[in-house]
């Protein structure tokens, strides 16, 4: 006879211990970090209620005229927030956003615990499958701070409530006006929750099948109020409305919002990284609808899965982010199908084989969420992706006024500016017409929207993208009087001369262009040109000390100048202040490289490299080469230079074909770098003569064997 253990409801279940536990960690420690801004404006207008003791009625902190009220559905998450961060700052926020993730990941796992007959070590190993894969698909929704969380957690609840906890049904009705206040415009989501349940009932007593009406007749009540209870806010019966009344085209400027085609989810990804959550998702979708189909093949379907699948067939190609709508309002046929899984294929499973591929599953999950976080930003808060400096600067130096900004870092801005500073608008779209949404995303792109934006509102300060390399030419274009003054990470401050002469004649930026001075050779400067732009470093880094990017050229600059020590200094800052960007640990790579430790800096480059964006990895790949290089690991040096340079391209740079084939023939790549001599020659300029002769000699060389 087979030893079969039991993970059953009268024992500890440690894989899931052990599951929980590693994310608790993983989620714990992990800080606020500026994915979006929509926590920043519930700080705002938490902040604004509690002072005011009412609910807003328009956009306060906004000189747009709106022209239509404001029904501010989520008070209560705004005054929660705003609440724990007065109490705990970032700290008191991270820990409610792990809190919640971990109680809807834990919600799953008890509706899928109680959702099985079976308490053989086969249903334990699959309800611990599904708490991964919930926990995994939940993931990238959940690392976001706001009142979907909430939303999220009850929808499970009710699930679990209706289905396998009846005697607390009557605290649905008083959770449900709770809820309603938190995140009361998914009302439909929620009403389709009780409508399934209580249209099962009904049917049943229609149909006269007692014995099926049975089954949610102690719950009907509760649940009928629960309904009439979403209406139990400031809002009344004026919320109904807001669910349908988002502006045209606002899913073009917000991707969660966008339209998703259904072939989507056929795809399956699994490489342990966000690739695979996507896959893990996908295959959610996937298993709800080939389980429901499957219970209707074995005549198990009840009445309320159709009713929750066919809702969330309608909400699941609307907009991306009812996708967890979707996974969640399906959540009871996967615990049904699982159940008959368990029932049809009873054979026991062994205790060392379930042991094995639980701990498999726990640690496939808590990779998979590592690689998905990736290196932990600053704790609480990562600021490398918020407008800090711009905000201080504005603060300590300027007299108050309009902004016009781009919307999206709206909500952190209103949040640092009001009420000193107003500005044009944030990013929520229902709050304001859909031509100012037009507006704010177009003005900085398009010279004669700005233009109409500077006739019409007079604001006395413009912000746009830091990146943005070329609105300075079209505020030439426009004839104003705009002028930078500040940048920080994230945006460019430009002030009106007109209005601010003094602040423009004290702060005016000459030396360095903010879209691209991070990037900028110094080496290749004078050291005059060197001098203005550290400079102006030293002028902006007394208001923000700790920006990123100015810091990164200051330290550009002493590296030219060969002040490697006080470069290291630098980047070790940057390094414990922004540990998960590049930036710091390049620059110290870059300072070990100019005194010679070139080990040091292979070492800080690797580092540099694995944290580095996309856009971002050619230039420390480079650093890698040249360090390879000096190490006189030429073969390393050439894959690595070939890995950013494509010797085929027409963009490819004589200099990058002579180092290629350098670094080919020093590794004993001869036929590889013979050719790549002779491409490098094609290329040449009047100005690489001396290359050319080098280049002509080992071709010569080469031929002699």
């Amino acid at each position: 006879m087979q030893h079969v253990s039991s993970w059953g409801r009268s024992f500890k279940p440690w894989p899931v211990l052990l599951l929980f536990c590693g994310l608790a960690v993983l989620w714990g420690r992990w800080p606020i970090v500026a994915l979006d801004f929509d926590l920043w404006y519930h700080l705002t207008g938490g902040a604004w209620i509690v002072q005011h003791l009412r609910l807003p009625d328009a956009p306060f902190f906004s000189y747009a005229p709106t022209g239509k009220g404001w029904v501010d559905y989520y008070w209560l998450f705004q005054v929660l927030v705003h609440g724990l961060y007065q109490v705990g700052g970032y700290v008191a926020l991270s820990l409610l956003r792990a809190a919640l993730y971990l109680a809807a990941v834990w919600g799953v796992f008890t509706y899928f615990r109680a959702a099985r007959e079976d308490d053989g070590t086969g249903a334990a190993v699959l309800t611990l499958f599904f708490t991964c894969a919930y926990a995994l698909a939940l993931q990238p929704r959940e690392v976001l701070l706001r009142p979907h969380a909430f939303t999220y957690l009850f929808i499970i609840f009710l699930h679990y409530v209706l289905n396998y906890r009846q005697r607390l049904a009557w605290a649905l009705p008083v959770l449900t006006v709770v809820w309603a206040n938190l995140h009361g415009v998914e009302y439909p989501v929620v009403m389709l929750v009780l409508g399934a349940y209580l249209g099962e009932y009904f049917l049943a007593k229609l149909m006269r099948r007692e014995r099926a009406a049975a089954r949610y007749k102690s719950v009907r009540w509760p649940a009928i109020l629960s309904l009439y209870a979403i209406c139990v806010t400031p809002a009344g019966l004026s919320l109904l409305a807001k669910a349908f009344d988002g502006p045209p085209f606002h899913e073009r400027v917000v991707m969660e919002l966008a339209a998703q085609p259904l072939d989507r989810f056929l795809a399956l990804f699994f490489y342990p990284d966000e690739r695979l959550m996507a896959g893990v998702t996908n295959a959610l979708v996937l298993a709800a609808a080939l389980g429901g189909l499957w219970l209707a093949v074995n005549r198990r379907l009840r009445v309320s899965r159709v009713v929750l699948f066919a809702g969330g067939m309608v909400l699941l190609p609307m907009m991306r982010r009812f996708t967890y709508e979707y996974m969640l309002l399906t959540l009871p046929i996967l615990g049904d199908a699982t159940a008959l899984a368990v029932a049809r294929f009873s054979r026991p499973v062994k205790a060392r084989t379930a042991a094995i591929v639980s701990l498999a599953a726990v640690a496939l999950t808590l990779w998979t969420s590592a690689a998905f976080l990736g290196y932990r930003p600053h704790y609480p808060v990562d600021t490398a992706r918020l407008p800090v400096g711009v905000c201080d600067f504005l603060l300590q130096k300027g007299l108050g006024g309009r902004i016009f900004n781009v919307p999206n870092p709206g909500g952190y801005l209103q949040w640092r500016l009001f009420p000193k500073y107003k500005i044009y608008m944030d990013m929520q779209t229902m709050l304001f017409p859909g031509l100012d949404l037009f507006t704010s995303v177009n003005a900085f792109g398009d010279a004669q929207i700005m233009r109409g934006v500077l006739r019409d509102y007079a604001p006395g300060f413009l912000l746009g993208d830091v990146q943005d390399k070329d609105f300075a030419k079209r505020l030439e274009k426009i004839g104003g009087h705009f002028v930078p003054v500040f940048f920080d990470d994230m945006l460019t401050l430009y002030a009106d001369a007109d209005k601010y002469p003094d602040l423009v004649a004290r702060y005016k930026l000459t030396a360095l262009s903010p879209a691209t001075c991070v990037t900028a050779d110094y080496e290749a400067m004078d050291a005059k040109e060197r001098e203005a732009a550290m400079a102006e470093c030293q002028r902006l880094l007394a208001i923000y000390p700790e920006g990123l990017a100015v810091n990164t050229v200051a330290a550009k600059i002493l590296l030219a100048e060969g002040r490697t020590h006080e470069a290291s200094g630098i980047a070790a800052r940057l390094m414990k202040r922004f540990p998960a960007r590049y930036m710091g640990y390049a620059l110290d790579g870059l300072a070990a490289f100019k005194e010679g430790r070139y080990e040091d800096s292979l070492s800080r480059n690797k580092e540099a490299l694995a944290r580095a964006l996309p856009s971002e990895r050619e230039m420390v790949v480079r650093n890698l080469y040249a360090t390879y290089a000096r190490l006189k690991e030429f073969g390393k040096a050439y894959e690595t230079l070939l890995s950013v340079v494509n010797p085929m391209a027409f963009s490819t740079k004589f200099t990058d074909l002579y180092d290629l084939a350098m670094s080919a023939i020093a590794s004993g790549k001869s036929r590889e770098g013979g050719l790549l001599l002779a491409m490098a020659k094609a290329k040449a300029g009047p100005g690489d003569a001396d290359k050319v002769k080098e280049i002509e000699s080992l071709q010569e060389m080469l031929r002699r064997g």
